[in-house]
């Protein structure tokens, strides 16, 4: 299920890619492979949520720090009064997230790069350095208490669910996973691959994360194999 994307391909061109064309999240093989991943991200399961943060692109670095280089942590409260990130009913980054567990610990959600296999994982390492370049222009927003994630913050994380789907293109066969589940006790926080489309609505992306908190339904499309 490749979508068309206005981002720069990956590779040199691309300021926020790290030559991650073999970086491989979602994507399995086989039922073995599914199950490490599984394994890995339920490593989550029993933490407590101490911070968000989400990597996206810095649209106003020529406005705003024309001089700085590498990731910008959002501050100015003039950017927070309408971040790009917040659509109406769901959250969207561009280039992923990270969740700090109290005590330290660091996982992140992206996606793989687009072409022959796409998806979401998550991996227990930091994003810069793995979804982004260590030096990447990106934009860094800690959303931990100017979102809907404040209710989290503190929550112990009972639960972590990747959902995924066989995927068969041509003789490439295996899995790939469009979601990720988060449980905190009876609520919940759903991640997807998809995006804000340009009248805010929620839309299939190959190369973007989307986060509702606590949705009654899930778009149609989620459900789909590619």
């Amino acid at each position: 299920m490749n979508h068309d994307s206005d981002r720069a391909p990956l590779g040199v061109d691309n300021p926020a890619s790290a030559q991650f064309e073999e970086r491989v999240w979602s994507w399995v093989r086989s039922l073995e492979e599914q199950e490490e991943r599984v394994r890995h991200a339920r490593m989550l399961v029993g933490l407590r949520l101490a911070a968000v943060r989400y990597f996206g692109i810095d649209y106003f670095r020529e406005e705003i720090a024309a001089n700085q280089a590498g990731p910008r942590e959002i501050t100015d409260d003039a950017e927070w009064r309408d971040p790009i990130w917040s659509c109406p009913g769901f959250d969207s980054a561009d280039y992923g997230i990270e969740l700090e567990m109290l005590g330290g610990r660091v996982f992140s959600v992206t996606w793989d790069p687009p072409g022959m296999r796409e998806g979401i994982g998550m991996r227990e390492v930091p994003l810069r350095g793995t979804g982004v370049r260590v030096d990447a222009d990106v934009a860094v927003w800690d959303v931990s208490q100017r979102s809907e994630w404040r209710r989290f913050i503190g929550a112990e994380v009972t639960d972590v669910g990747l959902h995924y789907l066989p995927w068969e293109d041509g003789h490439l066969s295996g899995f790939w996973c469009p979601r990720i589940s988060l449980l905190f006790g009876i609520a919940h926080v759903e991640l997807l691959l998809g995006e804000g489309g340009p009248e805010g609505q929620l839309r299939p992306s190959a190369d973007n994360v989307a986060v509702l908190f606590d949705p009654v339904e899930l778009p149609a499309w989620e459900q789909s194999a590619p």
